[in-house]
């Protein structure tokens, strides 16, 4: 009995290893890659919409594309596991596309902006912080039917998105008040660990909790 505790310790440790460094990975490139789509959309879109509206639908762009390549690599992590649809993807992608989309309007219909710059830091961080807290809620309420076939404990992918999703941008915007851009992409770096360390731990829980068919 002890020689098998001992075996699904090591497993669950080595599973949770390579999601914070996968999903750690994923995060920090699609930031950027996400962040290009959205910029090119936006931009684009300047010349033919109100530059508000333009900015919603460019980061709602942006929103889609991160959680869509992190839904990809927690979809391909958990279907070693279990039976997992690849719906997973398009919800994680639709959930933060969504809550960028109607917090974009929403700050296009008041005037206001999420500018983070010296003069608005403390206006700029609390909105971001808002839209991928929240953002990360819309997606772990969406997530939750996913995982709740095969566990007793999928309730706790609604905290596990929404900490996660919210403790790494809030290193994220620290982060980019620094001058340095080493420092920048490290200080990222860590908030997208921070993201794999808390989903990873949570998922765990959820994993070892199976419902008996």
């Amino acid at each position: 009995m002890s020689t098998m505790k001992d075996a699904k310790a090591k497993n669950n440790h080595k599973f949770l290893i390579r999601w914070i460094i996968f999903t750690g990975i994923v995060m920090f490139f699609g930031l950027f890659i996400s962040f290009a789509i959205g910029f090119f959309i936006s931009s684009f879109l300047e010349s033919q919409l109100a530059p508000g509206l333009a900015h919603a639908i460019g980061y709602s762009f942006l929103g889609a594309g991160l959680g869509a390549l992190i839904g990809l690599i927690q979809w391909n992590l958990l279907r070693k596991r279990i039976d997992l649809s690849a719906k997973w993807i398009l919800i994680s992608a639709g959930g933060i596309a969504l809550s960028e989309l109607v917090a974009g309007i929403a700050l296009w219909l008041i005037g206001s902006s999420r500018d983070v710059s010296v003069e608005y830091m403390g206006q700029g961080m609390l909105i971001y912080l808002l839209i991928y807290t929240i953002g990360g809620l819309v997606v772990g309420l969406l997530l939750r039917p996913e995982l709740e076939r095969f566990s007793l404990k999928s309730h706790l992918w609604v905290y596990a998105c929404m900490l996660g999703w919210g403790f790494s941008f809030l290193v994220f915007l620290l982060g980019a008040q620094l001058n340095h851009p080493l420092k920048i992409f490290i200080v990222l770096f860590i908030g997208c660990l921070v993201f794999g360390a808390i989903t990873g731990n949570f998922i765990l829980k959820i994993l070892n909790e199976k419902k008996l068919v």
